[in-house]
């Protein structure tokens, strides 16, 4: 493999080309030279001599510059590192409606512009051309006027998101001044004013500790000169860790300079989102926790609420959802200030974009002359109708947020901030995950607290698993299953809230299981307590499979049986078939997956004293194997094997396998097997269980329903349950 190359294009023009009606600078070309002195220097620079290209005076043509620019861009690769140094005039033709400047060259001729406006170095050359083709990491040092036209195209340019194009985070630029202003000359240091500090800088001024200097630290340094206008900076990925000079050493014996500026020191991969987090705090606050966030007025239910919402927390002028189909332009709701006719030539706009890549683009932009925007987020589509949430003139800020603004304020369109604002802003946060992986570690560690709270406001409800018999007197409660619910009313589980721990990872989906087990026990217990019967009936509750290969989730059990004086023989662990039993890509299990749970298990039911049980067999990861190998004490039937077609046959070898081991002579006792989810619609009868020898159901049924308390059947359940074991109802 080729060897990382370090290359420069130094360009410092002091007479403008012709008939350019612009001064002529005395030190831009003396400037260039400077540069190329200290890049090449032999104590300090990082550059070597055949990679540094110096264009001064009559040698600086834009056709020249913009061949070598474009060979360099497109022979390079990722570890490549490329410095762009220009010194010089800028030139904004009166003629242009874009927003573009063009770096003044030896032969640029302001007439032949018009007609072949390629006939020049355009600044959006080098950003399109040059910077994004670069595979490596790149730098821009631009020190002359309306420098800032520059960081203002990245921005303006935004008819998709940011344009959808490549955003080159890899990319970092130093520009002079910012956009209509201008970048002067000192005669007392003979250098550009901001190529006086850029020397200074990297001649060790704004070293490390180890004496070397980063694009970032020099930007930094330069910042602090109290330079009026002040410079424009855009520091992206690398800019902080990539040494443009370093201590004196021997060219023999210097290190490769790919390496950090601070050696010794750890730091963790960054995320696409890391310039964004500070954005996407904000928005959270604004969205959930903002005191100034006016009350909605009791009128606005629904869909105007969370317009509203969402326009404040986008400073906004307004917001709607808008359809568009063939038959035009509609307005489903919108807030106070939302006029269709003022903006239809913008809604116009966007309804082709809207149509066109409503499953490709989480979001676009459309703006005007007149500088108004609008901000579109697909919401649903059906045939050629879309439903698009539109928002008016919101903060420029936030709208350089891009892709992700767009999927947050869908996510929030779909969630409910105002009913369940801890749910909905957990719905963000995993929303960003699945959509963009990592997550830079502040917002991590934001997800996880929330997500601790949002699991600990769950309250657990009993459900009572019961055993089949033909008399009343032999209907009873055999045990509970602990079921966390969102609120006291509530009968469904919080599928959605439990389930995001798992696009989180380990770490998330411990935590979930561990907060709920104790929650579980401790409210077990205290039911217990108050139950009418003496005794203690056992008590069931779910876990992950990560979960138990989990010390630390095992570690809380322990405790949380100890602190709640609760016998660990009354304790079964029910272990989900929707998760797989096999390692994390990269980890390695002693034996093969099903024999290595299958230690596992044994070891914890020997130490722990706790039982375990397959649950929701029938769907996710269920087979055969997995349920005849384990060593369970129970068999969970999904209740989708009811609703299946062949469904007696199903629970038929269910029952079959679950006698196998005592049939064998490897078990003193068959394994109970329940069915789960029954209730009076089942399309099996409660006869037709019991006649295959599978005499435990749970469910909603006959009236049972699942409580905080622990109550015993009364006689009028008994009764109708009985009677349907012998298929009298």
């Amino acid at each position: 493999m080729a060897p990382s190359r370090r290359r420069a294009v130094l360009i410092g023009v002091n007479h403008c080309g012709h008939d350019v009606q612009l001064p002529a600078l005395r030190y831009a070309e003396s400037d260039a030279e400077a540069m190329r002195g200290v890049l090449l220097d032999q104590r300090m620079g990082t550059f070597d001599d055949g990679d540094v290209d110096l264009y001064v005076g009559a040698s600086a043509t834009w056709g020249a510059i913009k061949a070598r620019l474009r060979e360099i861009a497109l022979d390079s690769r990722p570890s490549d590192v490329l410095l762009v140094y220009f010194a010089g005039h800028a030139l904004v033709p009166e003629w242009s409606t874009q927003l573009d400047a063009y770096l003044v060259t030896a032969d640029l001729d302001p007439d032949r512009l018009r007609r072949e406006p390629d006939n020049g170095l355009r600044m959006a050359f080098l950003r399109r051309d040059v910077f994004e083709e670069f595979a490596g990491t790149s730098f821009l040092i631009l020190d002359c006027c309306h420098a800032g036209i520059y960081a203002d195209a990245d921005l303006r340019h935004a008819e998709a998101m940011q344009t959808y194009r490549t955003q080159v985070d890899r990319h970092s630029a130093l520009l002079a001044c910012p956009s209509g202003s201008a970048a002067r000359e000192s005669e007392e240091h003979r250098h550009g004013i901001l190529t006086h500090h850029v020397l200074r800088a990297l001649l060790g001024e704004a070293a490390d500790e180890n004496d070397r200097v980063s694009f970032g630290q020099m930007v930094t340094f330069v910042a602090e000169q109290g330079v009026e206008p002040p410079p424009v900076q855009l520091v992206h990925t690398w800019g902080p860790t990539t040494v443009l000079t370093q201590p004196p050493v021997s060219r023999h014996d210097r290190q490769v300079m790919s390496a950090p500026a601070n050696p010794g020191t750890t730091r963790p991969c960054k995320s696409p989102l890391d310039d964004r987090a500070s954005s996407i705090m904000q928005l959270l606050g604004r969205i959930f926790r903002s005191e100034a966030r006016p009350m909605q007025p009791s009128r606005q239910q629904g869909q105007a609420q969370r317009l509203e919402i969402i326009r404040y927390a986008l400073d906004a002028d307004s917001a709607a959802v808008v359809e568009f189909s063939g038959r035009g332009i509609g307005v489903v709701n919108s807030t106070v200030r939302f006029h269709k006719e003022e903006l239809r030539p913008l809604l116009e706009l966007s309804a082709a974009d809207a149509i066109q890549y409503r499953t490709s683009m989480p979001g676009h932009i459309v703006s005007n002359e007149a500088g108004r925007r609008l901000l579109c987020v697909p919401l649903s589509y059906e045939d050629d109708r879309t439903l698009t949430l539109t928002v008016v003139d919101p903060a420029l800020a936030l709208l350089d947020t891009g892709e992700p603004l767009a999927v947050m304020l869908r996510t929030i369109w779909e969630s409910n901030p105002l009913d369940d604002p801890l749910e909905a802003e957990m719905r963000v946060m995993t929303a960003l995950r699945r959509n963009f992986g990592r997550l830079p570690l502040n917002l991590y560690q934001y997800a996880f607290s929330l997500y601790q709270k949002l699991i600990g406001s769950m309250s657990m409800v009993f459900q009572p698993v019961v055993e089949l018999d033909l008399r009343p007197a032999g209907v009873s409660i055999q045990s509970y299953e602990a079921l966390a619910r969102r609120g006291d009313n509530e009968v469904r589980a919080p599928l959605v809230a439990l389930q995001m721990a798992h696009a989180w990872g380990d770490r998330f989906v411990v935590e979930r299981d561990a907060l709920l087990l104790a929650k579980a026990v401790h409210s077990y217990a205290e039911a217990d307590a108050n139950a009418p019967w003496q005794g203690t009936k056992p008590l069931s509750v779910n876990v992950a499979v990560r979960s138990l290969l989990s010390d630390s989730y095992l570690g809380q059990v322990g405790k949380a049986l100890a602190e709640a004086n609760l016998n660990p023989r009354t304790l079964t662990l029910e272990i989900s078939e929707q998760d797989a039993i096999e390692p994390r890509p990269g980890e390695r299990w002693p034996q093969e997956p099903l024999a290595y749970f299958h230690r596992r298990l044994t070891d914890l039911a020997r130490e722990q004293r706790i039982s375990f049980a397959v649950d929701d067999f029938g769907v996710g990861y269920a087979s055969l194997a997995r349920m005849a190998e384990l060593p369970l004490t129970q068999i969970k039937v999904d209740r989708a094997v009811l609703h299946h077609p062949l469904a007696l046959e199903e629970l038929k070898l269910v029952a079959r396998v679950a006698r196998d081991a005592l049939e064998r002579g490897h078990a003193p006792n068959g394994r109970a097997v329940i069915v789960e989810g029954y209730d009076d619609e089942a399309p099996v009868a409660l006869k037709q269980i019991y006649d295959l020898g599978i005499h435990h159901v749970q469910g909603y049924f006959c009236g049972e329903v699942a409580s905080t308390s622990l109550r015993s059947l009364n006689q009028s359940v008994r009764d109708r349950i009985a009677a349907r074991v012998r298929g009298e109802e």
